[in-house]
């Protein structure tokens, strides 16, 4: 089911406005962020920016460090880099762990 969960979230497009307004990020912050590369949309401007539903996660926790730490953009940015690199890893290291015999 979670796998579902990813695909879902992998596959599904929330525009800018519905990750500003689920998140707590300005559209400023948000399109600083994209400036930064802590987000990669879709789209030629942020008008027509879509950001894959999982983005929406990531925003919340980017909207939560910067109050919890007041946090300028460029250090949320780098966070937020760590924290997906930190991710990717685990997941990795799950997928290993299910090749081991028991």
């Amino acid at each position: 089911m979670e796998a579902d969960l990813m695909l879902l979230a992998t596959h599904t497009r929330i525009a800018l406005a519905e990750l500003e307004t689920g998140s707590g990020l300005s559209r400023t912050d948000i399109v600083v962020l994209v400036e930064y590369g802590a987000f990669a949309p879709e789209g030629a401007a942020p008008e027509q920016w879509t950001f894959p539903a999982s983005a929406l996660a990531l925003a919340r926790a980017a909207a939560r460090l910067r109050a919890d730490f007041e946090l300028e953009l460029d250090s949320l940015a780098l966070v937020l880099a760590y924290l997906e690199r930190v991710r990717e890893l685990e997941q990795r290291v799950r997928e290993l762990e299910c090749r081991l015999p028991r």
